[in-house]
């Protein structure tokens, strides 16, 4: 990065108005200033659309896109990402409205890549109740498109190199977005980021900078064991078979198929048949079923959802 490279904060927000305004004051507190922030707000009705209609967002700091209904993040980031390609800047920064930037993030990634200049996408380090959250920051299996946990010891290191990247503090250089094209907006939420990333792989890893924290405030999830699904499940198993399909090889696939078949079809349908939990686990079996046809015929349609 050189010392006249400009920068934007694009932000998607749903239903929660609290955090974004909190997200925005951290985004406006970078030590590096951001040239423009744009917010997209996924047809908000907790009084999202009112905040963002005051007199604060009225200036030329920022753009404000009110969906007309929710598109999920993957919409969001289609939104916001589109717009952003409307202005001078050398790097676009990604985040939700529950990701909080510590004040200095972008500076220490800017000041790593001062050194480490071949790089065209980068990431700061995701805190969620005091502890890294590794599922960000991923690496893939030499064989299969496995996404793999990256060691703890790597996170020691002032910086390191990734493979695929959430869009939780995703930097990325805007003439590789215009390079590789917007996310696609069509899967809504899960694995949206997954696949941009192998976009961008053919082009750049990502470097992640270590003292660049994002702290995120959601709760990590303690489930029972076995996990029933909800209606997010459906996204993450059609949009996985979505991006194996678009960017893996035959034997990608058939490593993908067995763990989905082996993951969630036999084991829906052994605990329905043992009747797991008093549970009949029908929800599950349709919903991987749908999922799987869906994935297969390449069905791409927006279900406006509650995220």
């Amino acid at each position: 990065m050189g010392k006249m490279d400009k920068y934007l904060i694009i932000i998607v927000t749903y239903n929660r108005k609290m955090l974004l305004e909190e997200c925005v004051t951290n985004a406006l507190g970078q030590t590096i200033p951001a040239d423009k922030i744009v917010i997209v707000n996924n047809a908000s009705t907790d009084g999202t659309q009112e905040y963002l209609q005051t007199d604060f967002f009225k200036n030329d700091k920022f753009r404000i896109i009110h969906c007309k209904e929710n598109i999920g993040g993957a919409g969001g980031f289609y939104r916001g990402m589109k717009a952003a390609l409307n202005y001078d800047v050398d790097w676009l920064l990604v985040i939700d409205d529950d990701a909080i930037l510590e004040t200095d993030y972008t500076e220490k990634i800017f000041a790593v890549l001062q050194d480490q200049k071949d790089y065209r996408a980068a990431a700061g380090i995701v805190m969620t109740d005091g502890y890294i959250d590794k599922h960000h920051r991923r690496n893939l299996s030499k064989y299969g498109m496995i996404l793999k946990t990256i060691n703890d010891k790597f996170y020691k290191k002032t910086s390191f190199a990734c493979d695929i990247a959430s869009f939780c503090g995703m930097m990325i250089r805007t003439e590789l977005v215009k390079k590789i094209g917007l996310p696609h907006a069509e899967y809504f939420i899960f694995h949206d980021d997954t696949e941009y990333s192998l976009r961008i792989l053919k082009y750049s890893k990502f470097l992640v900078v270590s003292d660049a924290i994002l702290n995120h405030k959601t709760k990590i999830a303690v489930e029972k064991n076995p996990r029933r699904y909800t209606w997010k499940d459906y996204y993450e198993i059609r949009n996985k078979i979505f991006y194996i399909k678009e960017h893996g090889n035959i034997f990608d696939i058939v490593i993908n198929s067995l763990e989905i078949f082996t993951h969630k079809v036999f084991r829906n349908c052994l605990f329905a048949i043992i009747k797991r939990d008093d549970y009949d686990w029908k929800y599950e079996k349709e919903t991987t079923y749908k999922a799987i046809r869906d994935g297969i015929k390449g069905k791409k349609y927006i279900e406006v959802e509650k995220r």
